[in-house]
């Protein structure tokens, strides 16, 4: 009797989902088939239960099952180099002009970064500088970190502010003593008159349903800003630079593969799969015959992740990480090491490396953000940085990289964090706002918009959102890719006070050079 909810294999599931609500309404969720003996059994299409159902399953179901699911490999015109990098012809002398073999590595940067810095001027000049009455960095730094009774209080904030407005405008956020918490790099409507932003006094931001509206911040007062005949930049990636990284961040997961979640408090164990709908239609309508639908049985249920209408991707986390410290080791006895995504190995580590030659003009605009923002700590990460890093095709300054594969994101703080952290989303959905339940604040997290934040102070989180229907013309999958740039506490205090190259010349730290004696 699966369908009156009383012996249903689905009850199993729910411990794997960190919210019972899901697992209500069972009958809404499932269908009753008959197989090829005329019995009838319970098969299911709930894109969240067959995501529990597959975390669920093991051995060789479960081996096929992420081999047809895996993600597919894009289409990768959108990598060839871009134009200051590709040679460029020969000059009426005969000699082929300067390219980025003859003008190296160094040179080719600069020009680059003089572009950068000269865009990211107008962001330090323009976007104003918001204080934030009654929040204290120092206090928020002194909690316990992801203690379930704060936890619990950050989940009822986003409860409450689901219904509010999001801000979508650039802008810096500070507490009321003048410490940063949060840069963004949203959207700008140009200044009337040239004003310097540092020689400005905060303005208070006092958080509601209608503050962004109140200011002028929320998305739909720049649209009207920009109908109105206003001039609005766009403060985050280009899109140009964002394609190109979407593309090498796919090529990347779709070689090297990814790390099914774990309930750390960040994401759902039960996060196994996404579902995103066809071209052809939208999802849930009419089962199909046997033949057109993929499957597994769990306990009994036949559970669908793919038919004509939608179809499934596996999901995970990479960790891409220059250097820390194994677990429950002593980083001055045993040294630091690079993450296991980092090396990935024969195979795999030549991807690592073609994944950060990608994105190096998306990590020198990230610098020069961070630079702007935060500029103490972009010293302090930069020699760091120059001391553990690893690849030499990453320009810096932050030592690690996560990629959120098309996982929810639940409210927590960054517990490994030495500072501040940058975090940006890629890919097609819709949602998916940031949420600061410390700050009462609500931002506009659509692709290009870049925030840095305290991460390790401040609890953050990710509103709902759902794929786009389709494949890209690219070959691009829909759905939501979560990116976090960071530097680990723990490698900080091996690294901040290495020279240059450090880590390379030690091995991490495991090879002592001796002097001649």
């Amino acid at each position: 009797m699966y369908m009156d909810g009383s012996t249903s294999p689905l009850s199993s599931l729910s411990e794997l989902s960190e919210d019972d609500d899901d697992m209500s309404s069972l009958s809404s969720l499932s269908e009753m088939s008959e197989d090829g003996d005329g019995e009838a059994h319970e098969v299911v299409t709930d894109g969240r239960l067959v995501s529990q159902a597959a975390a669920a399953i093991k051995g060789e179901e479960k081996s096929h099952l992420r081999k047809v699911t895996a993600v597919p490999h894009p289409k990768t015109v959108l990598l060839k180099p871009s134009a200051y990098q590709r040679t460029s012809g020969k000059s009426k002398s005969g000699k082929r002009k300067s390219d980025r073999h003859t003008l190296g590595k160094r040179k080719q940067q600069q020009r680059l970064l003089q572009h950068i810095y000269h865009d990211l001027q107008y962001w330090a000049d323009e976007a104003p500088v918001y204080k934030l009455q009654g929040v204290n960095l120092q206090k928020l730094q002194s909690r316990t970190k992801n203690a379930p009774k704060d936890k619990e209080k950050a989940r009822a904030i986003i409860r409450e502010m689901e219904s509010w407005e999001s801000d979508g405008a650039s802008g810096v956020f500070q507490d009321e003593v003048g410490n940063t918490l949060v840069a963004y790099f949203g959207r700008r409507v140009k200044a009337e008159v040239n004003t310097d932003r540092m020689s400005l006094d905060p303005v208070a931001y006092n958080p509601g349903p209608k503050a962004p509206s109140a200011l002028g911040r929320s998305p739909a007062c720049l649209d009207k800003a920009e109908r109105d005949g206003k001039k609005v930049y766009s403060d985050g990636l280009k899109r140009e630079t964002l394609d190109k990284v979407h593309v090498a961040t796919q090529l990347l997961v779709h070689h090297i593969g990814m790390e099914h979640a774990k309930r750390d408090g960040r994401h759902d164990k039960g996060d196994f799969l996404m579902r995103y709908p066809k071209d052809c239609g939208p999802p849930g309508g009419p089962m199909t015959e046997s033949e057109d639908r993929q499957s597994f049985v769990l306990e009994g249920v036949e559970y669908v992740y793919h038919d004509y209408t939608f179809t499934s991707e596996t999901t995970g986390v990479l960790h891409l990480v220059h250097g820390w410290p194994d677990q429950a080791h002593d980083a001055t006895k045993y040294g630091i090491h690079p993450s296991k995504n980092m090396v990935s190995g024969p195979h795999g580590a030549p991807q690592v490396h073609a994944y950060f030659n990608a994105t190096e003009t998306l990590a020198l605009r990230l610098a020069v953000m961070f630079r702007k923002a935060f500029p103490e700590f972009y010293k302090k990460y930069r020699k760091a940085f120059d001391a553990g890093k690893w690849t030499v095709v990453d320009p810096g300054p932050f030592l690690g990289r996560v990629i959120v594969w098309k996982l929810s994101v639940s409210p927590h703080q960054d517990g490994l964090d030495e500072g501040p952290a940058v975090i940006f989303p890629m890919g097609r959905f819709e949602g998916g706002e940031c949420y600061l339940p410390d700050l009462k604040l609500k931002l506009s997290y659509r692709p290009g918009e870049v925030i840095i934040l305290m991460a390790g102070a401040l609890y953050h989180s990710i509103g709902e959102w759902t794929p786009a229907p389709g494949v890209s013309k690219d070959g691009l999958t829909p759905g939501r890719i979560g990116n976090v740039w960071f530097f680990p506490h723990s490698s900080y205090e091996v690294l901040k006070d290495k020279p240059a190259n450090w880590a390379l010349q030690s091995a991490g730290g495991t090879i002592t050079i001796q002097s001649h004696t």
